[in-house]
């Protein structure tokens, strides 16, 4: 197996376990000192312990889905649909690897919003796509 092809299966294993809510086995894909980081709300969170915490705390009945991802030896960007109840959400994610394991994981959660006049000559409204974004009064 490649070093990239092995980097894919934890990247997977990630996403799969968190996922099933299996979170001893989400944990073990994870660096001890792993950082994650949230941006948009200056949120870091340092250690296996307390990211697996977060992830088993988190409110509501939620499910994720992949629908992208992309992996190389040492990083991997992806987006997911997220579901809590009747919201959807897409999350942007960056993850970093090393030894095996990763190191640091950078979520976003980008919201919707109109878009600004005078570019409607280029462009089609209410596309769609394989990221689910809810957009707040569409039907």
């Amino acid at each position: 197996m490649t070093g990239t092809e092995q980097s894919r299966a934890i990247v997977r294993r990630y996403f799969d376990t968190m996922a099933a809510l299996d979170w001893d086995a989400f944990g073990a894909v994870l660096a001890e000192d792993v950082v994650y980081e949230l941006p948009q709300t200056a949120e870091r969170i340092v250690g296996r312990e307390r990211l697996v915490r977060f992830n088993r705390e988190y409110p509501g009945d939620w499910r994720l889905s992949v629908s992208r991802l992309i992996v190389d030896r040492e990083s991997a960007a992806g987006s997911m649909n997220f579901t809590v109840g009747e919201e959807e959400m897409v999350g942007l994610v960056y993850l970093e690897l090393a030894g095996g394991l990763i190191v640091r994981v950078t979520d976003f959660w980008p919201e919707a919003y109109e878009a600004p006049a005078g570019r409607e000559h280029l462009t089609e409204h209410g596309v769609g796509g394989v990221d689910r974004l809810s957009r707040p009064g569409a039907s």
